[in-house]
């Protein structure tokens, strides 16, 4: 199967951190703005059926020690969902829980002329 690039609009439109749902051809998917990277994944959690675009960006814990203070990675990277909290990786679509089971489909995003271009 061929993907097509579907131009979503100029990069300017996309605020960092905040989740915007697109429909493309049917499929409904959320896109987030990580500085100067871009991420698409299908716009469902495959808990329930809520709306990942209605849901958070943020990071998650890293490893540490008992009594260490808790620091936070892949800020930007982790969307969670707004009805149960399940954490999915923006990169691989991944459940952060169950990764080897639990996922949504991700979408190749790319920039060109500073256009969000999706692939789906």
């Amino acid at each position: 199967m061929t993907l097509i690039a579907h131009d979503i609009g100029p990069v300017a439109d996309y605020v960092s951190g905040r989740p915007v749902r697109v429909v493309l051809g049917g499929r409904a998917m959320v896109v987030v703005r990580d500085g100067d990277s871009f991420y698409a994944v299908r716009d469902v959690c495959v808990h329930q059926g809520a709306k990942l675009s209605q849901g958070k960006v943020g990071g998650t814990a890293a490893n540490c020690g008992v009594g260490d203070s808790v620091s936070y990675v892949r800020c930007g990277q982790i969307l969670q969902c707004p009805w149960h909290g399940w954490e999915y990786d923006m990169v691989t679509g991944c459940s952060l829980v169950n990764p080897d089971q639990t996922r949504v489909k991700v979408y190749p995003v790319r920039i060109e002329s500073g256009r969000v271009l999706v692939e789906a």
